[in-house]
């Protein structure tokens, strides 16, 4: 699966590029992808509206009809003088599906997003800055795995998000732990979920943080001596998980 091509991907430039297959939706059958979007800020501001976009469909040769656009996220084009738009920061987005005469037909959510805002919002970050991984990092090796003392921990129970998490990693480091076997952190439809119904693969649940705090939570723990696991749910999803709905 060409990833690099999938989800919401934001450049230094400022701009989001956007790419999903639907297979067999077609522009020649008289319907149209758009992206609906908005900055985490705005969402429930009555008088900033969320802006939307309209997205190009060609043939990808493997995979079918490929939809895709790309979004300025420019501040001198502000949908109000209170809005966010334009400024660093989360951003949240859903993909719809019209028909030319601008009929309804349904949302859809992003199978590949990389982050994700409250309930079934997809998100991405203008301005991210990717986690500069510790010198310990580089020279870290995982502990053969007769010597493993593991500790299972659900984020929630633990601390409640990965940055309080990563605070309490002494905790464990004091009890011998030289593990910790991280319970699921993708993305849910429910609000209260272990994470065994997952709706999204390729990132953290907004309840639990961002990408930068899982990855600051991991090389925390290996500047301890701590290995982690990360367990994921592969057999079974939520019955909103947009691969089983889209394809």
């Amino acid at each position: 699966m060409p990833l690099g091509k999938l989800g919401a991907r934001c450049t230094p430039e400022g701009r989001a590029d956007f790419g999903v297959f639907l297979p067999w939706v077609s522009d020649s059958d008289g319907v149209g992808l758009g992206v609906k979007l908005i900055h985490e800020n705005d969402q429930f501001l009555q008088d900033v509206p969320a802006k939307t976009f309209e997205m190009e469909c060609s043939i990808d040769p493997n995979y079918g009809e490929y939809w895709h656009g790309q979004v300025e996220i420019d501040a001198s084009e502000k949908p109000h003088k209170k809005s966010a738009w334009g400024k660093p920061g989360r951003y949240v987005y859903r993909y719809f599906l019209e028909r030319r005469n601008n009929e309804p037909i349904d949302w859809i959510i992003d199978p590949y997003a990389r982050e994700f805002g409250i309930g079934k919002l997809s998100a991405f970050t203008l301005g991210y800055e990717p986690h500069i991984w510790s010198d310990e990092e580089e020279l870290w090796k995982t502990p053969r795995q007769e010597d493993l003392i593991v500790y299972e921990l659900m984020i929630n129970e633990f601390g409640g998000d990965m940055r309080t998490a990563t605070r309490h990693l002494e905790y464990l480091q004091d009890l011998g732990v030289n593990c910790i076997e991280i319970m699921p952190v993708t993305n849910i439809s429910n609000t209260t979920d272990w994470g065994f119904l997952p709706i999204g693969y390729f990132g953290v649940d907004e309840r639990f943080g961002k990408r930068r705090d899982m990855q600051r939570l991991i090389d925390s723990a290996h500047q301890k001596g701590i290995a982690v696991i990360l367990d994921m749910v592969y057999g079974h999803t939520d019955s909103l998980f947009p691969y089983s709905y889209l394809y």
